[in-house]
C-alpha cells in the first residue's frame, strides 16, 4: 500500500508527521517532478550506501545492485536538498527514512509495519491452528471420558441391583429363620406338654396298678 503525494517536500512533511504522531511507517509515491537544480543549493556529495556496506565478496555485486543510486544523508532536510539537486539519486537518512524523486518511505517505528502485522497474523493463525488441534484432542478425550463414565454408571447400577437383591435375600432368610425359630419354640413347648402328659399318665397307670393289687 502507498500514499500519493506531489513533491519530495510533501513526502518529507508526511514522514515528519508520521514520526511526530508515532503513527507508524508509510510508503509514498511522488506524482510531480522534482524541482530543477537551480531551485536549491546542491549539497556536498554524500557517501553511497553501497560504499558503507561490508560483506562476503560473492554477495557484494548483488548488494551494490540493490543499493545503486542510494546515498546516505543525516536528516530529511539533507535528503530534500539532495533529491531536488540530483533527482536521479535516492537518499536514506540515519533514522531509516527513504526519499527519492518518485518514491519515499519512512515514519515512526512505534506502529507495526505491514510485515510485522502479517507476521503477527501468521503467528496468531498458527496458534489458532494449534489450539484447534488441542480442542479436537480435548473433545476426543471428553468423549472417551463420557463413555467411560457411562460404563462406570452402568457398573454402579448393576452393583446396586445385586446389592439390593442380596439384601432382599438376606431379609427373606431372616424372616424364614424367624419363622423356623417360632416353629422350633412351638415344637419345644409341645414336647414339654407331651412329656408332662406322659408323666401324668404314667403316674395314673402306676396308681391304678397299685389299687388293683390291693383289691386282689
Amino acid at each position: 500500500d502507498a500514499v500519493a503525494v506531489t513533491t519530495p517536500a510533501s513526502a518529507a512533511d508526511a514522514i515528519r508527521l508520521l514520526r511526530k504522531q508515532d503513527a507508524g511507517r508509510a510508503a509514498l509515491l511522488l506524482a510531480g517532478e522534482a524541482a530543477p537544480e537551480s531551485a536549491r543549493q546542491s549539497p556536498s556529495s554524500p557517501p553511497y550506501a553501497a560504499e558503507l556496506v561490508r560483506g562476503p565478496a560473492e554477495l557484494m555485486p548483488a548488494v551494490r545492485h540493490l543499493l545503486r543510486g542510494i546515498v546516505v544523508v543525516g536528516t530529511l532536510e539533507d535528503a530534500e536538498d539532495l533529491v531536488y539537486a540530483r533527482p536521479e539519486l535516492t537518499a536514506v537518512t540515519a533514522e531509516g527514512d527513504l526519499l527519492g524523486a518518485h518514491y519515499a518511505q519512512g515514519g515512526s517505528a512505534g506502529a507495526p509495519s505491514l510485515l510485522e502485522v502479517q507476521a503477527s497474523v501468521d503467528e496468531a493463525a498458527a496458534e489458532l491452528e494449534q489450539l484447534a488441534a488441542q480442542c479436537e484432542e480435548l473433545a476426543e478425550a471428553q468423549h472417551v471420558a463420557v463413555e467411560r463414565r457411562g460404563e462406570c454408571a452402568a457398573l454402579v447400577e448393576e452393583y446396586g441391583q445385586r446389592q439390593r437383591a442380596i439384601e432382599r435375600e438376606r431379609s427373606g432368610r431372616a424372616q424364614q429363620l424367624g419363622r423356623l425359630a417360632g416353629q422350633a419354640r412351638g415344637a419345644a413347648g409341645e414336647a414339654e406338654r407331651s412329656a408332662a402328659a406322659a408323666a401324668k399318665a404314667q403316674d395314673a397307670l402306676e396308681k391304678a396298678a397299685t389299687e388293683a393289687e390291693e383289691l386282689a
